[in-house]
């Protein structure tokens, strides 16, 4: 027991002034003020302000409330000017301050003396630091001198040259030996390892430790329990989206709970949208392409009373449906067909299976529920280790989890794979978790209890021991072996038979392709430097294989000539540099023929738990080198009620070890009753479909979020989308039919006085197409879209202007946007600036920006003049098929085919007149008018924008 006395923090300012004390003068202060937050049974930040030792103790940073000056107190910090107590609480009169910082200056004196229990060491005080600085090379994957020192037993146990420690005796101990003498880590492989030498504080810690005798305390993780959490009140637990959803009762329908809120602003539906537009904003909203002009006829023409759901029907059972909706989700994950993080950008070459897994669950309407399951945690469904026969289903699992590895991920460089890196990758991890599945800013909790929300720090860190069986930063698997090769036999025997002769042309491709690179750059190299000697320029070619930052001056000053070389305008070539050119677009072409015949590899970026977590300890202030407290496995406290434990088992008792804790989180939240899970998921259905959530904060339920609109009408989608089975195409047909859906987006004057921001949805809102379907509505109107779905993804070049663009297929067109390839650093240009989604780790609202390089990218990109070309090309074929070449018949089929609408009169005439004015200029030549005229279609805001 440590006695501690107040005056001996500081001195008295005056012998004869009353100090005050704690007791009489400073507590009741604080029970009045700070007592709702941090008192004996609410601790909020783990404070206590009840008793005195509360104070000295401090709170969950480890460092006490108080210290030798009033200005290093934390306690004045945070009182004075900290925002404590917070704003919608009683504030301290200027008296109490007065009063609480003479405490201070006189030594924060008590009546009684302060009694400190003297924390005794033990082993949690020194397995964080063996496990930061030793298991690499003592662990899980490596064992040295077969050693391994995960554990106080096994250190015990030792190696090949005895224990690693003698208790009672640090300097006849092994492992202090072996690291004050710097034998280990061993200096020449720190990088190697990815580890840092202990700081002469930890190694203190371990000497302290040994010579206790190393005592191993029975202390169990710090997990939720049946009994109450003092972190977390039932106060925190009233907000409205820590309850579970209710239903109102005796609703039918989504217009029912619109129309209430409407005439409460005396307002009422806009009329509904002529059936044009209906169409429309139905096939770019479902599969992200406007109808085919025999399908816009048919469904305008229809006299079937029901052909409005009948077409909703329709496009819902359409493969195009999961590659619309199915992006949406994967910007949610945050995919990428890269790493990121790095300047090398590494490609990630099998990232694409997620990406075909998530359109076709989309497409077959996996529940909602299930699909989460199999994301979360689909290696723990079955036992796919164990099992005779890998069924489909057991590689559509493992394939889900790739959920999970989706976030930029720079741990496979040779130099940033160190602890806080990959740290900093199971934090993207929670925080896809976090702002895509639950609506939370976990990521808030990560260095000290949220601010807002009641996330305490540790409810952080009990979160990502839930994920320490697969992302476990003392145990992490490199980029070699952080796949799996798991396929059914019929995918293993097509493998067999197919890709080793395929596998040896694509060696030989490459071969010739890296010769052809070769000689391309000589030939450049010819050109613009005719004077320069050929054995300058081999040197040049050997110098690119040399690392740039290892290069000699005479190296690097060749290198960047040839960077100016290639620098030069293609139509500045000459014949030698064109044909080098082309004989490497050749081989690049027949490149990809060959791996177009190539069956998928059998190899997933999957995430699995491996039955071996290490301990998992709150960081304090996020370090990774200030552990603190053992926690275990857990969930938010506030979305269940107190003293609900969090009930993890593992999977496959008899079988492959796992610890069952992703399980049980997949299961938590997909309870029927869970409050977010189904309110976050239909809002985001929502806002795709309307452009703004009922909960405009998509990521963000928390008390800083935006409130629901209409709150009554989220929570009775939220139950009903869990009543039919957590069906997201039933939710469409919910959406898509309501009279709300089918508004026209026209305003009027009583609108925009009652209505100007639309959150009573007067009116159905008027919105662009996103970046994706205007480039596949480009593609599709012009006869360009190739509509071959899934597989690897489809490449894409970078120009000398940095303009990145996708490479044609085989066949001459280009696929759907969705099977592009994402690169973090080559973003194809067109996208890009129609606001493509960045992935920081995810993206769950997307930007809508409205900037002239938009318009600028319409008029003058070469892809989009050819597609005009081409679109002017269909028109022109139609008409000769149908024997009406005549400028009317012209200006009318580009309307249909482009914007599903016949031309107004009006709009007829001003087109017909176009027409004869554009062949006045094109020296009569009416087809390369009409190509003018379908380019001018394809920039306007009748085009860009979907009503």
């Amino acid at each position: 027991m440590l006695l501690l006395f107040g005056s001996s923090l500081v001195k008295t300012s005056s012998a004869e002034e009353k100090a005050p004390v704690f007791e009489s003068d400073i507590q009741p202060i604080f029970s009045a003020r700070c007592g709702k937050c941090h008192w004996e049974k609410v601790r909020k930040g783990g404070l206590d302000l009840s008793r005195i030792e509360g104070l000295h103790k401090g709170g969950e940073s480890g460092e006490s409330s108080l210290a030798e000056t009033v200005d290093e107190s934390m306690l004045w910090i945070m009182i004075d000017g900290g925002g404590m107590p917070p704003e919608d609480a009683p504030q301290l009169t200027k008296d109490e301050l007065a009063l609480i910082r003479k405490w201070l200056e006189t030594g924060a004196r008590a009546e009684k003396p302060v009694q400190l229990e003297e924390e005794q060491i033990n082993q949690h005080d020194v397995l964080p630091i063996v496990l930061l600085r030793c298991t690499t090379c003592h662990g899980a994957q490596l064992k040295r001198g077969g050693l391994d020192l995960r554990t106080p037993a096994s250190m015990q146990k030792g190696g090949e040259h005895g224990p690693a420690f003698v208790a009672g005796k640090p300097a006849e101990s092994l492992m202090i030996q072996r690291i004050e003498s710097q034998a280990c880590p061993p200096r020449d492989q720190l990088l190697k390892f990815f580890v840092r030498r202990p700081p002469q504080s930890e190694v203190d810690v371990l000497k302290q430790w040994i010579t206790a005798g190393a005592p191993v305390a029975d202390i169990a993780p710090d997990v939720a329990s049946d009994k109450p959490d003092p972190l977390v009140t039932e106060e925190d637990r009233e907000h409205w989206a820590f309850q579970p959803p209710q239903a109102p009762q005796g609703v039918k329908s989504i217009d029912e709970l619109i129309l209430k809120e409407l005439k409460k602003n005396e307002l009422t539906f806009s009329p509904e949208a002529d059936r044009d537009t209906l169409i429309r904003r139905a096939y770019v909203d479902l599969i992200g392409m406007p109808p085919p002009v025999e399908e816009w006829k048919y469904w305008r023409s229809s006299d079937d009373p029901h052909w409005y759901p009948t077409m909703i029907d329709q496009l819902l059972a359409s493969p195009h449906y999961g590659e619309r909706w199915g992006r949406y989700w994967l910007d949610v994950a945050g995919y990428a067909d890269s790493e990121g993080g790095v300047s090398s950008d590494p490609l990630r070459a099998v990232a694409w299976k997620y990406r075909d897994y998530v359109i076709d669950a989309f497409n077959k309407d996996k529940p909602y529920n299930r699909f989460l399951l199999e994301q979360i945690a689909g290696d723990e469904l079955i036992d796919y280790q164990q099992t005779p026969k890998v069924t489909r289903e057991m590689v559509d699992n493992l394939v889900a989890t790739g959920f999970l590895r989706m976030g930029i991920d720079q741990t496979g460089s040779r130099t940033m794979n160190f602890v806080p890196e990959r740290l900093g990758v199971i934090d993207d991890a929670i925080n896809v978790m976090g702002s895509g599945v639950m609506g939370l800013t976990l990521e808030c909790a990560r260095c000290h209890s949220h601010k807002y929300d009641p996330i305490p720090h540790r409810d952080y860190y009990r979160f990502k021991a839930v994920f320490q069986g697969a992302l476990d930063e003392h145990d992490w698997l490199t980029f070699k072996n952080r796949s799996l090769e798991v396929g059914t036999a019929e995918q293993k025997q097509r493998v067999k038979q197919t890709n080793p002769v395929l596998s040896k042309q694509l060696k030989q491709l490459a071969s010739r392709h890296k010769q052809a690179v070769a000689d391309l750059q000589l030939e450049l190299l010819r050109q613009h430097y005719p004077q320069q000697s050929e054995e300058d320029r081999q040197k040049t070619l050997r110098a690119l294989k040399i690392a740039d930052n290892t290069r000699t001056q005479e190296q690097r000053i060749l290198v960047e000539k040839l960077r100016t070389a290639e620098l030069m305008p293609e139509a500045a070539w000459n014949d030698d540099v064109q044909a080098a050119k082309q004989r490497l677009k050749d081989i690049e072409q027949e490149t990809s023929r060959v791996q177009a015949q190539m069956e998928p590899p059998l190899t997933i970026r999957a995430l699995w738990d491996r039955g071996r977590p290490s301990p998992t300890y709150i960081l304090r202030r996020g370090e990774h080198d200030q552990p603190g407290e053992l926690v275990g496995p857990g969930v938010p406290a506030a979305l269940d009620p107190d003293g609900t434990p969090f009930d993890v088992k593992p999977p496959f008792p008899n079988g492959t070890p796992k610890t069952g804790r992703r399980l049980a989180l997949a299961k938590w939240l997909t309870r029927d009753d869970h409050p977010l899970t189904a309110r976050v998921m239909v809002n985001r259905i929502w806002y795709h479909h309307f452009g703004t959530g009922l909960v405009k904060s998509l990521e963000n339920f928390g008390v800083k979020g935006d409130r629901p609109s209409h709150p009554e009408l989220l929570d009775w989608l939220a139950v009903r989308f869990v009543e039919e089975g957590w069906s997201i195409k039933d939710l469409h047909r919910q959406i898509m039919n309501s009279q709300t859906y089918r508004q026209s987006s026209h305003i009027t004057p009583e609108i925009q006085q009652h209505d100007p921001q639309n959150r009573l949805l007067s009116h159905f809102p008027l919105r662009r197409m996103n970046a994706e379907a205007l480039r596949d509505s480009l593609l599709f109107i012009s006869g360009k879209l190739d509509e071959s779905a899934g597989g690897p993804p489809d490449s894409v070049s970078v120009d000398q202007n940095g303009l990145v663009s996708a490479n044609a297929t085989a066949d001459g067109g280009w696929r759907r946007s969705i099977y592009l390839q994402y690169r973090r650093t080559q973003i194809p240009t067109m996208l890009d600036t129609f606001d493509y989604p960045e992935m920081g780790p995810n993206c769950v609202t997307r930007s809508v920006s409205t900037v002239s390089p938009q318009s600028l990218m319409l008029m003058n990109n070469e892809r989009v003049r050819d597609l005009a070309v081409a679109f002017a090309d269909r028109v022109q074929k139609i008409l000769a098929k149908q024997n009406d070449e005549t400028r009317e018949a012209r200006v009318k089929l580009v309307y249909e085919m482009a914007l599903c609408r016949p031309p107004s009169k009006t709009e007829q005439e001003l087109g017909v007149q176009t027409l004869k004015e554009l062949e006045t200029s094109w020296n009569d030549n009416s087809q390369a008018a009409l190509e003018t005229y379908c380019h001018t279609i394809l920039n306007s805001a009748a085009f860009l924008y979907i009503d």
